[in-house]
C-alpha cells in the first residue's frame, strides 16, 4: 500500500529519527567522556596548569613529594610558581556535588538522589600541605596560594573566606591565577623566587625516587 506524503509530513519522517540519533550520539558522548575524565582526571587538569605555565613562563612541579615527619610522605600534585604568588594545588574528583565549611576536616557528597556521605574536605586538606610546606621550606605563607581543584561538573557548596585558599573548578583555574596576580601587590623579587623553588625542589622525595630506580 503506497502512501503519499506531503512536504510537510515527508521532511518530519525525514528529520525526527535524525535528530533522535542526534541526541542519542551527544548523550553517549557525554556519558563517555565523563567516565574518561574521572578516571584520568589528574591529566586533564594538568593540561590547564601546564598551558597556564607556558604561556607566562612560569615555574611548575608535579607530582612534589615530601617527607613530613619519619613515618609520612605528603603528596602536593602541582607546584606553581608565578609572579607574585606560589600556587599550591590539589587535584580532586567527586562524582556528586559537595558542601561544608572550610574549616571542617570532613565535607559532605550528596549526590542527584540526596544520599549524603563524608569525603576528605579538598579545602581543610590543602590548608595542611600549605602550612607544612611554609615550616619546612621557611617559606612565607604570605606568598603562597592553596587552590583545590575540582571537577567541572561538581556543584561546590564550601564556602571559602580565607583570601589565599579557594576551591575551584578546572574550567575556572586560568581565570582565577590571572586575577590573583592582577592583585596590587609587587612582584616576588626574582632572586627571592629563585631561592623558593630551589628550596622545594631540594625537599622532592619523587626526584630522589626517580633516581633510585
Amino acid at each position: 500500500m503506497l502512501i503519499n506524503l506531503n512536504p510537510g509530513q515527508l521532511a518530519f519522517v525525514i528529520i525526527v529519527p535524525l535528530v533522535v540519533i542526534a541526541i542519542t550520539l551527544l548523550l553517549i558522548f557525554y556519558f563517555v567522556k565523563r567516565k574518561n575524565i574521572s578516571k584520568n582526571f589528574k591529566y586533564y587538569y594538568y593540561k590547564k596548569i601546564y598551558k597556564i605555565a607556558m604561556d607566562n613562563d612560569y615555574y611548575l612541579i608535579n607530582d612534589f613529594l615530601f617527607k613530613i615527619d619519619d613515618s609520612h610522605v605528603a603528596r602536593i600534585d602541582h607546584i606553581l610558581f608565578a609572579d607574585k604568588y606560589i600556587y599550591i594545588i590539589n587535584d580532586f574528583y567527586y562524582p556528586a556535588d559537595i558542601q561544608g565549611k572550610e574549616t571542617d576536616p570532613s565535607a559532605i557528597s550528596v549526590d542527584k538522589l540526596g544520599k549524603k556521605r563524608y569525603v576528605d574536605n579538598p579545602v581543610a586538606t590543602n590548608k595542611k600541605l600549605l602550612t607544612r610546606l611554609s615550616l619546612i621550606t621557611g617559606i612565607s605563607p604570605s606568598l603562597l596560594i592553596g587552590v583545590s581543584i575540582i571537577n567541572d561538573d561538581c556543584n561546590i557548596g564550601i564556602k571559602v573566606e580565607t583570601k589565599n585558599y579557594f576551591i575551584i573548578q578546572s574550567k575556572g583555574i586560568k581565570r582565577l591565577v590571572k586575577a590573583i596576580e592582577s592583585r596590587n601587590i609587587g612582584k616576588i623579587n626574582q632572586e627571592q623566587l629563585a631561592n623558593c623553588v630551589k628550596a622545594i625542589d631540594k625537599l622532592n622525595r619523587r626526584k630522589r625516587l626517580s633516581n633510585a630506580k
